[in-house]
């Protein structure tokens, strides 16, 4: 195949993965078609078919610069508006940030060309593998790692295809998305008469596969368990504030700002709720770590005849004794006491800290309005009333092991607060909601997000949107969820099945290694 068709090719893949995740483009919400997901590497597939593995690596990286940059472009804007970075160097950034976890993604295809070249191997088991595996290692490397935008990102709507991940997580369904890829990429060779070694072995795996998956997910999602219809309701309030980004820390509107969320508290007086949520960093002001209660009055419980007696979690930079900040939450009864706190374990980097402070100087303005936070320790859920909440703060919810860690701890639903705002108008918000569906999916618990800005919403077990918000308005949404004491597969036994890919890996690379070396011998 000639090159420049290779490059098309490429392209196009990248440019279709793009559009199967939730899109905005100059203030315009592109429709979703995540089903796309399923097809979108197929055009790559073909273009890396026989080629050498540095092409395929070339290529794939082609490739995965155009769906990386047309999903992570609202970096430059955190960076710049809201960082005070200047133009270039924002840009540089988001650029190198595109290119690096490109570089994850384009080392599967040419693993999978080398290993099936020089040892042995079909590319459609080879490739699936590794490529879980540079999904993995790109959830923790490097500075704690960024799995924002892999594929199965794309199926946050496509709820039979989504219910598999309480058994495997999310790495099980990235798994079959690429090998249904790559087989319908031999497909389309086979169609055109080219060769394809073992196609009807490979045509009945893609159709049990595929029927595994969808049955699966039908029975999942057609069936109730009866732990669920016995367990008690929690009605619960998520004010979204809309505060501006630039006038969170300005101290000038800090009396202001508070009055967003204690009016919104007025406004839920006769509602019989059992807990209302502020989002992150929503109190304009440091709260001690050591503080013991906050005036009802401070809460917006002013004069209130309450239908019942709520608990509040609100979001708010928390100071230690030693000057240290934390990103944290804290629980308060009606009467303003506190019951609890969590502090945010899995921080933001260039956000919350600068890692690597003398090499990334030029970051420390990212950190100013608060400093460099510490990280917490514990991801204890909350307790109030007999119910456990497992809180996630910002992006915690991006991480697979958080949200099972709190809910293995015990947490019956999990809470996000966040703050979107950052990021204006743009993918991120949704895109954010989008891969908080699967935590709910793979612990079976319900999750609320509390957000400043939008995306709010309540997602149940079986990945349903039950409500949301609109972005960049001021709104209180109310809803019921329900506390669920069951374990998924998934909560219990974790990301097996993408150890187990890490470990298929590195076997086939020391082995095609050991090969190679013999024969350069000889």
């Amino acid at each position: 195949m000639r090159t420049y068709k290779q490059i098309l090719l490429a392209a196009a893949s990248g440019v279709l993965v793009c559009f199967s995740f939730p899109t905005v483009l100059f203030g315009w919400k592109a429709p979703e078609f995540g089903v796309i997901g399923w097809v979108a590497l197929v055009p790559l597939l073909i273009a890396v078919r026989d080629s050498a593995p540095r092409r395929a690596f070339v290529l794939t990286f082609l490739s995965s610069m155009i769906w990386y940059g047309g999903s992570l472009y609202w970096v430059f804007r955190a960076m710049h508006t809201y960082g005070k970075m200047s133009a270039f160097t924002s840009a540089l950034v988001t650029v190198l940030l595109v290119v690096f976890v490109s570089l994850y993604i384009s080392v599967a295809p040419m693993l999978a060309r080398w290993v099936s070249k020089y040892f042995r191997g079909e590319v459609i088991v080879l490739l699936p593998v590794m490529w879980v595996a540079a999904e993995f290692c790109r959830n923790y490397i490097p500075f704690n790692g960024f799995p924002w935008s892999n594929i199965a990102m794309s199926q946050y709507k496509v709820l039979p295809a989504i219910q598999m991940v309480d058994l495997v997580g999310i790495y099980g369904l990235i798994f079959a998305m690429v090998w249904v890829n790559q087989y319908l990429a031999e497909l389309v060779l086979r169609l055109r008469r080219e060769p394809v070694n073992n196609f009807a072995q490979k045509t009945v795996t893609t159709a049990v596969l595929l029927a595994v998956i969808l049955a699966y997910g039908a029975a999942k999602l057609y069936t109730v368990p009866s732990s669920f219809k016995r367990a008690p309701n929690i009605n619960i309030a998520m004010i979204q504030g809309n505060i501006e980004q630039g006038d969170k820390w300005n101290e000038k509107m800090a009396q202001e700002n508070l009055d967003v969320y204690r009016s919104g508290v007025q406004k839920l007086r006769n509602a019989p709720l059992d807990l209302i949520i502020w989002p992150e960093a929503s109190y304009p002001a440091y709260l001690k770590t050591t503080l013991a209660s906050l005036r009802p009055q401070t809460l917006g419980f002013t004069g209130m005849e309450l239908t019942r007696q709520p608990y509040t979690l609100l979001g708010a930079v928390a100071e230690e004794p030693t000057g240290d900040m934390r990103n944290s939450a804290f629980l308060f009864d009606a009467r303003g006491r506190i019951e609890g706190m969590y502090h945010k374990a899995h921080l933001v980097p260039f956000g919350e800290y600068v890692p690597y402070r003398k090499l990334f100087f030029f970051a420390k303005k990212l950190t100013a309005p608060v400093g460099n936070f510490i990280e917490g320790s514990s991801y204890e859920p909350l307790e109030f009333d007999g119910n456990r909440m497992g809180v996630l703060i910002c992006y915690e919810d991006i991480f697979p092991e958080i949200s099972r860690k709190t809910v293995k701890a015990g947490a019956q639903f999990l809470a996000n607060v966040t703050n979107d705002a950052w990021y204006g108008v743009s993918s991120a918000p949704y895109q954010h909601l989008a891969i908080s569906v699967f935590r709910a999916v793979e612990n079976r618990r319900f999750m609320v997000r509390a957000t400043n800005s939008g995306v709010s919403a309540v997602v149940d077990p079986w990945g349903r949107i039950l409500m949301q918000s609109k972005i960049f308005e001021r709104s209180i949404m109310v809803g019921t969820i329900v506390p669920l004491e069951d374990l998924s597969p998934y909560t219990r036994l974790g990301d097996w099945l993408a150890w187990g890919a890490v470990a298929y890996t590195l076997f086939c690379i020391a082995i095609t290694a050991v090969r190679r070396i013999k024969e350069a011998r000889e």
